[in-house]
């Protein structure tokens, strides 16, 4: 009867250790579940990080595309800003020069309708190579756009001839006066 007892111990202490080893077994189950699913958030989330990634690599791509495009017209605004200022050392030159501009036109009346500014407004004009804009004029002048303005009206409503277009790219007025003109300025000068 002894034995029968110690082996009923026995019994129960094996199956104690059993369930025990079951619920561990269980226990490392769950953990590695959830390190899978931590491990699958991480996945995901890294994912998503890419694409996002993915996303802002394009747009800086876009977005220095777009600076070299700037940076090229820049460069082109330059090379027609040192043209303007050659323009603009004629018109100081002219500015100093004891010449009268009106002796080149034909007119005596138009001498005597034109301010100083707008004879030198019609002598940056005639020195031009390209059309300028009420922007570049005022520049060069270092006056008022509004004033620029005023002045190129009144000057055409004296009677001499500014041709006006519109630029392509600015969709701006530029204002020039015809070869044909120029000439004839320069030829009496």
């Amino acid at each position: 009867m002894v034995f029968w007892f110690f082996k009923k111990k026995d019994d129960h202490e094996i199956h104690k250790l059993k369930e025990n080893l079951n619920h561990s077994f269980s226990n490392i189950k769950n953990d590695i579940q959830s390190v899978h699913n931590v491990l699958k958030h991480f996945k995901e989330k890294h994912e998503r990080h890419d694409e996002k990634h993915n996303l802002h690599n394009e747009r800086f791509n876009k977005i220095e595309d777009q600076i070299s495009r700037i940076y090229e017209i820049l460069a082109q605004n330059n090379r027609h800003s040192s043209e303007r200022s050659i323009v603009h050392e004629r018109s100081r030159a002219f500015k100093r020069s004891d010449q009268s501009f009106m002796n080149v036109q034909s007119l005596q009346n138009l001498k005597e309708n034109l301010t100083p500014a707008q004879k030198r407004i019609i002598q940056l004009l005639n020195l031009a190579e390209i059309p300028l804009e009420y922007q570049d004029l005022a520049k060069e002048l270092k006056i008022n756009v509004i004033t620029v303005r005023r002045h190129i009206n009144d000057i055409k409503r004296v009677g001499f001839d500014i041709k006006e277009k519109m630029n392509v790219d600015t969709k701006r007025k530029v204002f020039f006066i015809e070869n044909g003109l120029k000439k004839a300025i320069r030829s009496k000068k």
